[in-house]
């Protein structure tokens, strides 16, 4: 089950955690052509796919998103790229959901509910994402090396 971090409690805002990611719209056309509905189920919800329409730009900036929030989170350790929703609201504004699993992480580390941007022109998307913790923990702590070494 999904749970909207805008109802994850409440946090006091403190040290900001900002996660940003590049995709390149292109290597998601690729992938779904080579493998289909499997690169598109082991990577999308069956929201994040109704809501983009298959457009592959708009996915590539949810795939993006889910990379900047794996960032905030400082890790990427057994949580799936479902268990983080990109989901957009009535006016079209994008926002995070987390699976439990995800939102204990995020809990753990004392994060508020995660912001997302996304953008994408010109065969790039883009994705930013804030939370803010209460807690002073260091890299060396939370950090799971994912990509390209850690950043």
């Amino acid at each position: 089950m999904l749970r909207n971090g805008a109802g994850a409690g409440t946090m006091s805002a403190g040290l900001p955690r900002i996660g940003c990611d590049l995709a390149d719209v292109d290597a998601v056309s690729e992938s779904i052509n080579s493998f289909g509905d499997r690169y598109l189920q082991r990577v999308y919800t069956a929201t994040e796919l109704r809501q983009s329409q298959q457009a592959p730009e708009r996915l590539a900036a949810r795939f993006a998103a889910k990379e900047a929030v794996y960032k905030v989170l400082r890790t990427a350790s057994g949580i799936g790229y479902t268990e983080i929703e990109i989901v957009t609201d009535d006016h079209g504004a994008p926002h995070v959901r987390l699976s439990a699993r995800a939102q204990r992480v995020a809990d753990q580390q004392r994060l508020g509910p995660i912001a997302i941007s996304l953008s994408h022109e010109r065969g790039l998307a883009l994705a930013t994402a804030i939370a803010f913790s209460d807690d002073a923990v260091t890299d060396e702590d939370t950090t799971t090396k994912r990509g390209s070494e850690g950043v």
